[in-house]
């Protein structure tokens, strides 16, 4: 096999392939080593593309020795297994992850014309009958309140909060009050896509991404942190990867079928490290896990590690 060595550095810089495969962010040539569990960003990505972790000791002399390393571990050989570090290199596609040199920020271009306090209105003012159907999804009082859970009087309603700044609200029509509305989750008019609690992302050391705003309110009820993008199991954003560079756990939990296994490979797509978790047939979502499994709590630990 003749392979241009120069040609195959030159498309593939050091830096992007760590971040396209550990889904970790190098901020001024450090970085997080994915070779041991790394509290701290230990490894230092040169110049030159080498790259040593002072954590563990990990070192290589170029983007070869880094794939061959992360796909092989500690018993690569750059002599037996060459050809196929080359070929993976092929497979990648390359785009470097955004520029990030704060904590996690999710962005917020405009408000939203529903205020914070209208949604504090739809929360307070809800009637204690309208509380059962958050009951009947597996929702508790405390998560009803913390998530400022609402009814607008027509609506059940969701609201999409970064650091209590309203990006977009989800309202659902009850079942007993018909003007032709459909009884499915619909965004309010001027919400934007976004993640679904993502305050719990900035001092966060493991994470489930789930499919849906229940989901992820449900296992918060566990004791995990979650977050959900609001737009479906295909809206994920390449660019949210950043805000995920500091966590070394990832699970995903999409539901259970063809679209919810789509997404959760597109999630994994930009987030490498992140673990794919699929719920037991014929369980489609948490909402069934936690309504028809016999030890729903028991399943998540076992599936998704200790909090």
């Amino acid at each position: 096999m003749s392979v241009d060595i120069s040609a195959v550095k030159a498309a593939n810089p050091t830096p992007a392939i760590v971040e396209q495969l550990t889904g970790n962010q190098i901020i001024r040539h450090k970085t997080r080593c994915p070779f041991h569990a790394d509290d701290s960003p230990s490894m230092h990505i040169y110049d030159d593309g080498s790259w040593h972790c002072y954590g563990c000791g990990a070192h290589g002399g170029d983007v070869i020795d880094f794939v061959g390393r992360y796909y092989f571990g500690p018993s690569y050989n750059p002599a037996v297994h060459f050809t196929d570090v080359v070929d993976r290199l092929g497979a990648l596609d390359i785009h470097p992850l955004p520029q990030q040199t704060t904590k996690p920020k999710p962005k917020i271009e405009r408000q939203l014309f529903v205020t914070l306090e209208e949604i504090m209105q739809w929360h307070e003012s809800m009637p204690i009958a309208r509380r059962a159907y958050w009951y009947g999804r597996g929702l508790n009082d405390y998560t009803v309140n913390s998530f400022l859970l609402g009814w607008d009087g027509k609506r059940y309603t969701i609201p999409h909060l970064y650091r209590f700044v309203p990006f977009g609200v989800k309202r659902r029509q009850a079942d007993d009050v018909n003007d032709g509305i459909d009884s499915k989750y619909t965004s309010i008019t001027g919400s934007r896509m976004g993640i679904f609690n993502a305050d719990v992302l900035w001092e966060a050391e493991h994470v489930v991404i789930c499919e849906g705003e229940i989901d992820c309110m449900l296992l918060d009820q566990f004791g995990f942190r979650a977050v959900s993008p609001t737009a479906g199991a295909g809206a994920w954003k390449d660019e949210w990867a950043r805000l995920f560079s500091h966590i070394s756990k990832i699970h995903i939990l999409y539901d259970n079928d063809k679209p919810g296994q789509n997404g959760a490979r597109l999630v994994q797509a930009t987030l490498r490290r992140a673990k794919i978790v699929t719920l037991p047939d014929p369980l489609n979502d948490v909402g069934d896990l936690v309504a028809q499994h016999s030890n729903a709590r028991a399943w998540l630990a076992a599936n998704l590690g200790a909090i």
